[in-house]
């Protein structure tokens, strides 16, 4: 068998970490990791062991080995998320929302695929990227401060009936509005929080504990004989449009709102230009840009990357005269990857909408991400307007959208 410290140095390379690194994300000391490295200590307690395998993001197989290699038993202990780069910025009320839905369900639903919006405001309130611990969240309340302390979805008999969770919820919305990293943040809490073992995109069957929640975060199409073999299995799928399940949640994901979409600028902005500070003179550019980029998180981290050689005014310009130019061309295929999932009908109201005021099947346009309200009328996004009409080659729709990307 080998050594504690071997494997446990194994690992960490393999996960490309430094043990600065590793100590931030398990909460263990980097002066801990280094003596278990070097032999100094070859026999870590328990927690330790749990802190440092949750911090790695191990496999049950790799956690087991490493908790014997430890001298502990290598029993079922629930699997912890991958561990996001930095902290999320936004999104409060939709992390509390997709949280309640998971382990309460129908008391804590924000909105039917039949409403308008499943979300709280026509513009969502923020996602995008950030530092990770235990489930970090800039600016917002834990979704289990909503939840009795403890529950695993049981209702309290003292407000009504039970209620039941939804097993099956599909967060839809463009690429890059922050489903993933949505799916990340309240898998996290569930984990951290509730003890809850996580399954990250596993395209085969996936092994599941049946004594214990576990969550499965999948962005293909789920076997829905999962659900019935597994009663605490919770399944979150991150796709570009519903998948027609039975018992499917369905999660629209809208663009950041104006301020969110600001702060989330602001924070990207402040890893290439640390320097860089909102003025007088650039605040009507930097909420002219926000509004360009339609709010999408993945549109203004690229276009955070150009203030290194472009002032927000500078760039801004750049955004109006061809709002596709600052953005990535990995944004100009998903977008299109969406535009694939619309049928006939659907392809041709986007195309009346972009053009004039259309209300016609707004809704799946909305449930896709590919409008939002603005009030009493739906709005065609501003990037999604510009994919539209972008001349590329291949086979077309009307509008100018080549269909002959992967899916």
């Amino acid at each position: 068998m080998r050594e504690f410290g071997e494997l446990l140095r194994t690992h960490r390379i393999h996960a490309g970490l430094t043990q600065q690194q590793l100590a931030d994300f398990a909460m263990v000391s980097v002066r801990a990791i280094r003596d278990l490295e070097c032999g100094r200590t070859r026999s870590p307690r328990a927690e330790t062991v749990r802190l440092l395998a949750d911090g790695l993001r191990l496999d049950e197989g790799s956690r087991a080995d490493l908790q014997q290699a430890g001298g502990r038993t290598s029993g079922r202990m629930p699997v912890a998320p991958p561990a996001p780069m930095m902290a999320i910025v936004g999104r409060e009320a939709e992390a509390a929302a997709l949280g309640a839905l998971l382990v309460e369900g129908a008391g804590a639903s924000v909105g039917g695929v039949g409403e308008e919006r499943c979300l709280p405001g026509p513009g969502g309130s923020g996602a995008g990227s950030g530092s990770v611990s235990a489930g970090s969240f800039v600016g917002r309340q834990r979704l289990t401060s909503n939840l009795a302390p403890g529950s695993r979805g049981e209702s309290d008999t003292t407000t009504g009936p039970a209620r039941v969770p939804h097993r099956l919820v599909t967060i839809t919305g463009v690429s890059g509005s922050g489903k993933t990293r949505l799916a990340l943040e309240v898998a996290g809490d569930l984990h951290f929080r509730r003890g809850w073992s996580v399954l990250w995109y596993p395209q085969a069957r996936p092994s599941v504990d049946d004594d214990q929640d576990t969550l499965l975060v999948t962005d293909h199409r789920p076997d829905p004989r999962l659900l019935t073999a597994h009663p605490r299995l919770r399944v979150v799928v991150t796709a570009l449009a519903p998948t027609g399940l039975p018992s499917e949640h369905v999660f629209p994901l809208g663009p950041l709102a104006d301020d969110a979409a600001l702060s989330l600028l602001l924070t990207l902005v402040h890893r290439v230009r640390p320097g860089f500070r909102p003025e007088p003179s650039n605040q009507a550019a930097l909420a002219g840009l926000v509004r360009e980029l339609d709010g999408l998180p993945s549109a203004l981290e690229f276009a955070a990357g150009w203030f290194m050689v472009y002032s927000p005014q500078h760039l801004l310009e750049r955004l109006r005269s061809n709002p596709m130019d600052p953005t990535s061309a990995h944004l100009r295929d998903s977008l299109r990857r969406s535009l694939s999932t619309l049928d006939e009908q659907q392809r041709a109201t986007l195309n009346r909408m972009i053009d004039q005021e259309c209300h016609d099947d707004a809704h799946a346009l909305s449930v896709r991400g590919l409008v939002r309200r603005a009030g009493p009328r739906y709005e065609v996004l501003n990037l999604v307007r510009a994919a539209v009409r972008e001349p590329v080659s291949g086979p077309h729709f009307s509008g100018g959208v080549a269909l002959t990307w992967p899916c």
